[in-house]
């Protein structure tokens, strides 16, 4: 197959041949046609990897596909490297988000359709620290030969879909995945922002019951919610504990994997394959960490050891988006926010004066406290409220600053 020997990897393999031989993989009925994840009608948000099989793979958060069709129902083939929950969201044509929990192999989304054309959107809402998902493809129900030629004629390839709202509905080493040469673009070229950050940026805790993961939404998050205040696509690239310099509360000699070694993959849970950033250009990033690095008052950071570290990481993440305008937004929290302020300002400043025209320190509380603690589950991770007013915030900074409406 195209995944080589590992213990996860092996699982997945043997769960597929098991549901191989009870025929529950790559076949269904004869009234339903296959159309495999990698084809042209399936359109795609975030960090999407191709395989050669017709696979896509992801390993980050709140990534998207979405495919029209014309039949009366709709399943979807997806497996996982990880036995864990993970959390998607799926959307019929204008009806409303609902949240399912995936299974391994089929997974029935939609049934007695009306005959016509239908669009489904799927939407990953756990982070990739819960494993990479391996999207088959989709099965359609009574999408007729004729129906499924038009639908592949009209839709050509493209690398991006629009967003589906703006509401608030609801570390194991492995061998890289061989990637095809994506489709080329041919849709006009949409407004992108990309979030790099921790377990605030992944949407912990927005929802209020369940254990950690049930409770996180990418999809509700600042970050995509800004971006669908924008009009704009956004791949969300978040990890839980992860800071710039400091892990949650790690401990001397320090040696965790920060930031800086996570930018660049495409899966949270291995080092290769790397993202191509020729794949994704984004307009806007947003550097979200401080809050781990800072929420261990007696281990933290200097405010010289952060800055210099910081800037580092500015220096590193300018390399991989060269072209990107960069916002370094401190925590929500006021007090990560206060400590954070003269390491991170401090760097930008410094860049700021080297040359770099398009960095932008951004704090969130210099006005005073921008959250108020109703918006606050724990005085760390915001609710809904919060992400909504911090969404908001980069909004007016955005239009300030790359002139966006």
């Amino acid at each position: 197959m195209y995944l080589k020997n590992s213990s996860c990897n092996k699982q997945v393999v043997q769960i597929a041949l098991a549901l191989l031989a009870a025929g529950l993989v790559f076949c269904s009925t004869a009234a339903a046609s296959f159309v495999p994840a990698t084809s042209t009608r399936v359109k795609t948000m975030g960090r999407w990897i191709p395989a050669d099989n017709g696979s896509l793979y992801a390993g980050r958060g709140a990534v998207i596909a979405s495919v029209e069709f014309d039949g009366t129902a709709v399943q979807v083939q997806m497996f996982s490297d990880s036995q864990s929950d993970v959390w998607w969201l799926k959307k019929l044509d204008d009806g409303p988000l609902v949240r399912f929990k995936a299974r391994m192999g089929m997974n029935t989304l939609y049934q007695n359709l009306p005959q016509g054309k239908h669009t489904l959107t799927m939407i990953r809402d756990t982070e990739g620290m819960r494993g990479v998902t391996i999207l088959r493809g989709f099965y359609f129900t009574g999408e007729s030969e004729t129906a499924a030629a038009v639908m592949n004629e009209t839709n050509k390839p493209a690398v991006s879909i629009q967003p589906v709202g703006k509401g608030n509905t609801a570390t194991n080493q492995k061998k890289p995945v061989v990637p095809v040469t994506p489709p080329a673009q041919q849709v006009q070229r949409r407004r992108s922002i990309e979030i790099i950050g921790d377990s605030v940026a992944a949407g912990a805790f927005i929802y209020p019951e369940g254990d950690y993961f049930q409770r996180e939404s990418g999809y509700l998050a600042f970050g995509p919610r800004l971006a669908r205040m924008l009009n704009a696509d956004w791949s969300c690239v978040a990890s839980s504990g992860e800071g710039a310099v400091r892990n949650n509360e790690e401990k001397a000699p320090y040696t965790a994997k920060h930031a800086d070694e996570q930018i660049e993959r495409a899966f949270y849970t291995q080092k290769e394959p790397r993202w191509n950033n020729e794949l994704d250009k984004p307009d806007l990033v947003i550097l979200a960490y401080g809050e781990n690095d800072f929420n261990d008052a007696a281990n933290r950071p200097s405010d010289s050891y952060f800055k210099e570290q910081y800037k580092k990481l500015i220096l590193k993440l300018r390399q991989f988006r060269p072209d990107s305008v960069i916002f370094c937004m401190t925590p929500a929290n006021t007090v990560t926010s206060q400590r954070s302020v003269p390491g991170m300002g401090g760097a930008v400043a410094e860049l700021q004066a080297a040359g770099d025209t398009k960095v932008y320190f951004i704090d969130l509380n210099a006005n005073g406290p921008l959250l108020n603690r109703s918006d606050f589950l724990d005085g760390v991770h915001p609710l809904a409220s919060g992400h909504e007013k911090i969404a908001q915030h980069l909004r007016n900074q955005a239009r300030v600053i790359m002139g966006w409406n």
